[in-house]
């Protein structure tokens, strides 16, 4: 029997997706959450964070409803603002500047690739190993040096936005919109 794919949720995305569709009115927690199908903690948390940087207002309560309405003041474009819990852009991971380092090379070995990222990003060569293994399981790289010493090859790129190694030992691509590898036990 085969295993379904499903891809990850991206709350946050899916919260700033439906504020930037509603920005004509203001709405609640419980409202944006409730439409979003996200627990109201997190729809909280983000419109918090969102406050705190600028992008949205807040409609304070009436006498009788001590209920908050939220609403879009800022589009920022259709990705949602990485925001830290003080309203701080958050600076981009290190899979993400991997990927982008593996974009600029095109060729490069593990020491290259933990040398050039290393210089904005704190990364270890354990974590781009795992992240390289991953990706060539995946057919983004090509492994053209032996085993011993890998000397990688960019083979598959599919946009801006870095796959994802999910915790399932699963490759997600952003750019394609589903999941390129999923590590299934075969139990038949």
């Amino acid at each position: 029997m085969a295993a379904t794919l499903s891809k990850p949720r991206n709350q946050r995305q899916i919260i700033w997706a439906w504020l930037r569709a509603n920005r004509q009115r203001f709405a609640t927690v419980d409202e944006i959450a409730e439409a979003c199908e996200v627990h109201y903690q997190t729809a909280y948390g983000y419109l918090r964070c969102l406050f705190r940087g600028g992008y949205v207002s807040v409609q304070k309560g009436s006498r009788f409803s001590r209920r908050q309405g939220y609403r879009l003041e800022q589009d920022g474009g259709i990705d949602a603002p990485r925001l830290a819990a003080d309203g701080s852009p958050v600076k981009d991971n290190a899979p993400e500047a991997m990927w982008r380092t593996i974009k600029i090379l095109r060729r490069f070995t593990l020491p290259e690739l933990v040398g050039n990222v290393g210089m904005t990003h704190k990364i270890t060569l354990n974590n781009a190993a795992y992240y390289t293994h991953a990706l060539e399981r995946a057919g983004y790289l090509k492994n053209i040096g032996t085993e011993r010493k890998k000397l990688f090859v960019l083979i598959n790129n599919t946009g801006a936005k870095a796959p994802q190694v999910m915790a399932v030992a699963e490759v997600y691509d952003p750019n394609l919109d589903e999941i390129v590898l999923r590590d299934v036990p075969d139990y038949d």
